[in-house]
């Protein structure tokens, strides 16, 4: 359970044993997972030390991981391009393809585009929110539509947020931008 929670958020780990305990985590954990391994007596302050560079470069070099859900590949391929060079940006052409990938990996964001044929966001949406495992992923919706109908439609299902496809590049990356931070200061 430890191992695939680790594996699944790609969260750095650390050993510390002698070498008898050592090789029998061996058994479970495999090695390429592990990020340090400290050997009884450990020297306490080298180890801290370790650990610590170790894990700022980690969260420096991660990226946060946004999810676009579009059926335009015209669109996909410009959110990626715009957002980039901040984020790592998986692209997904329909619902189905959206929840295929969710099963694997759990993105800090979703940008899902309202209307989409076979199912559409609004449905993927509604999937997500019944899953206790993928409730709780932030989802902003993005759409072509601007009509008080449309956005009235989109707000009842209490999104994290709604942008407009045709914004300009530096308004949708900075709003993004402002999402993560915004969740940043709610988490501290």
């Amino acid at each position: 359970m430890m191992v695939d929670h680790a594996l699944k958020n790609k969260i750095p780990v650390f050993i510390m044993g002698n070498v008898e305990e050592l090789e029998v985590i061996w058994h479970s954990i495999p090695k390429q997972m592990i990020n340090g391994i400290f050997t009884r007596p450990v020297n306490v302050n080298e180890m801290v030390d370790s650990i610590c560079s170790q894990v700022d470069e980690f969260y420096q070099k991660k990226k946060k991981t946004i999810l676009a859900v579009d059926d335009s590949g015209i669109i996909l391929r410009k959110i990626k391009k715009l957002l980039d060079d901040k984020y790592q940006v998986i692209l997904a052409n329909s619902g189905a393809m959206a929840i295929k990938y969710l099963t694997l990996n759990t993105p800090d964001l979703i940008l899902l585009d309202y209307a989409m044929p076979i199912v559409d966001g609004k449905q993927v949406m509604q999937m997500l929110r019944e899953d206790p495992e993928f409730r709780d992923i932030p989802i902003i919706f993005l759409t072509g539509k601007n009509d008080a109908e449309t956005v009235k439609n989109v707000m009842a299902l209490k999104p994290d947020g709604y942008l407009l496809k045709n914004m300009d590049p530096q308004s949708l990356h900075t709003a993004i931008d402002h999402f993560f931070a915004e969740r940043a200061e709610q988490e501290n």
